[in-house]
């Protein structure tokens, strides 16, 4: 079991994979998607996940950038940020800031499985026969 001195630090996104009920896997961000999280020793933590190969909206001020391409750049980018606390083989994150407002307030649970400098992080969505189950590899920065 991990301890939380275990998860202190930086950690790099390897893969994000969900599995579904009929064996299909899918990768939300592709097979090679872009991430950190962040675990500091006085309770926060931060994460950020990317599609690799965004592409550039071609301009400093993305205000003025098309709907569209700004729309893109929030469906290949997810980020939330707030408090942890390790529970057992679990760990909660109590989102206090998050790029969708709907996860501010809410408190993430995630299944740990530390091995060596990899760190897989997991969760069910869902019920039944719709749940899928996502997990995220990670590996020490």
């Amino acid at each position: 079991m991990a301890s939380e001195d275990d998860l202190i630090g930086s950690w790099r996104l390897v893969s994000w994979t969900i599995s579904y009920p009929d064996g299909r896997k899918t990768h939300p961000f592709g097979e090679a998607p872009e991430g950190m999280i962040l675990y500091t020793a006085d309770g926060a933590m931060s994460a950020a996940i990317a599609r690799s190969g965004r592409p550039l909206f071609g301009r400093a001020d993305i205000r003025n950038a098309p709907e569209g391409k700004r729309a893109a750049a929030y469906d290949s980018y997810f980020s939330y940020a707030g408090r942890w606390a390790l529970d057992g083989d679990q760990v909660r994150h109590e989102v206090t800031l998050a790029l969708n407002p709907d996860f501010v307030g809410t408190t993430q649970v995630r299944d740990v499985l530390l091995e060596g400098e990899t760190l897989t992080l997991s969760a069910d969505e869902g019920t039944g026969a719709k749940a899928r189950h996502h997990a995220l590899v990670w590996t020490r920065r």
